[in-house]
C-alpha cells in the first residue's frame, strides 16, 4: 500500500509513503523482469505512472514504507524526519509488461486525464465539506475508457496474480471493445479526495459490519479523486457508483453525465478511513484515556 502528501501543482513537491507493495521500486533509469499486473506474462516490465502521467502525475514524490508511519509518535500525516526514496517523474512502478502499459495509455488513458481534468476544474475551488456531496456534470467524456483505465490501475496497485483471479476484470480491460462487469461481484466507487495524503491501497479486509460481513475493497486516492475497488459490494451507499460506466456505454460512445460525488478527507493510510484530523485527534485523546483508566490498580 502507497499514500502520500499530495497536492496539485507544477512547482510543489508530493511526498509519498508505502507499505506491502507487490512489485520492487526501482529507478526509472532501470529496468526489471516480473509477472505483468494485467496479462500475467512474465516479460521485462515498463514503468506504469498511476494515475497517468498528464493527470497531475509528473512531479517529485518521495516514498515512505509503512513502518514510518506506525512506528512514529506523530499523527500519520506528519512525517517530519523521515526519509523517504525519491520518485523523480510521478508516482509509478514496474508493473506492466510494455505491450499492456502501451495498449492501455493508448486507449484509455487520454479518457482518463480528461476526466481528471474535468472534475478538478469543477472542484477545486469550491469550499467543500467533509461528508459533504457535490454535483458534478462531466462534459462529452468516454465512460467505459474511464472505467478501464480505472481498472487497469488497480491491476497495477495489487499483487500481480490479482488479474489471473479475476479473469473477468482481465477480459475487460485487454479487450478495447468489451463492456460489462457484473455489478454483485465488483463496485467500482469515486469520491472528491480532501485532506493530507493521498493512498495506494491493496486489496484489505474492512471491519465488522452488521450481519458479521467485511468489506474487500483496493483504493486508489490521487488529487482530485478516490477511486476504490470492492469485490462482493456490501454496501454502495458510500461513494458515487461508477459501475454503470462499465455496462451502459461503447468504446467509441462519448456522453455526458451528471455525477454525485462524496467529499471524503484521507489523513491515514488505512484504506477507507475518512475521519479528518479533528476526528482523529479526538479519537486519539480517547484511546488514551481508556488506556490510562486500564492501568489503574
Amino acid at each position: 500500500m502507497f499514500v502520500c502528501h499530495s497536492r496539485i501543482s507544477g512547482t510543489t513537491s508530493q511526498r509519498l509513503k508505502s507499505y506491502d507493495f507487490p512489485t520492487k521500486i526501482r529507478s526509472m533509469k532501470k529496468r526489471t523482469v516480473g509477472k505483468c499486473h494485467i496479462c500475467g506474462t512474465t516479460d521485462e516490465l515498463s514503468y506504469e505512472h498511476i494515475p497517468p502521467r498528464a493527470a497531475f502525475n509528473s512531479h517529485k514524490n518521495f516514498i515512505y514504507f509503512i513502518k514510518d508511519v506506525l512506528g512514529s509518535e506523530n499523527f500519520p500525516w506528519d512525517l517530519s524526519g523521515k526519509r523517504g526514496k525519491q520518485l523523480q517523474k510521478g508516482i509509478g512502478f514496474y508493473t506492466l509488461c510494455g505491450r499492456c502499459n502501451n495498449n492501455t495509455g493508448a486507449w484509455y488513458g487520454d479518457a482518463l486525464v480528461d476526466f481528471t481534468y474535468q472534475g478538478y476544474r469543477a472542484s477545486h475551488n469550491k469550499k467543500l465539506k467533509p461528508y459533504e456531496w457535490a454535483s458534478i456534470t462531466f462534459q462529452e467524456i468516454y465512460p467505459l475508457r474511464v472505467i478501464k483505465e480505472i481498472v487497469a490501475m488497480f491491476f497495477s496497485v495489487n499483487n500481480p496474480d490479482l488479474s489471473t483471479l479475476h479473469q473477468d476484470l482481465r477480459a475487460f480491460v485487454l479487450s478495447k471493445e468489451r463492456k460489462g462487469i457484473t455489478p454483485h461481484r465488483y463496485g467500482l466507487y469515486l469520491y472528491l479526495l480532501r485532506g493530507s495524503i493521498a493512498r495506494y491501497a491493496g486489496l484489505t479486509g474492512i471491519g465488522s459490519f452488521p450481519g458479521g460481513h467485511t468489506r474487500i475493497i483496493s483504493e486508489l486516492a490521487a488529487p482530485p479523486f478516490g477511486y476504490v475497488l470492492e469485490f462482493d459490494p456490501k454496501n454502495k451507499r458510500d461513494y458515487c457508483d461508477l459501475t454503470f460506466f462499465a455496462n451502459d456505454f461503447d468504446y467509441n460512445q462519448k456522453a455526458t453525465v451528471r455525477l454525485r460525488i462524496p467529499v471524503y478527507e484521507s489523513n491515514t493510510p488505512f484504506p477507507s478511513d475518512h475521519r479528518t484530523k479533528l476526528q482523529i485527534m479526538e479519537d486519539y485523546i480517547k484511546n488514551k484515556l481508556l488506556e490510562l483508566q486500564k492501568a489503574k490498580p
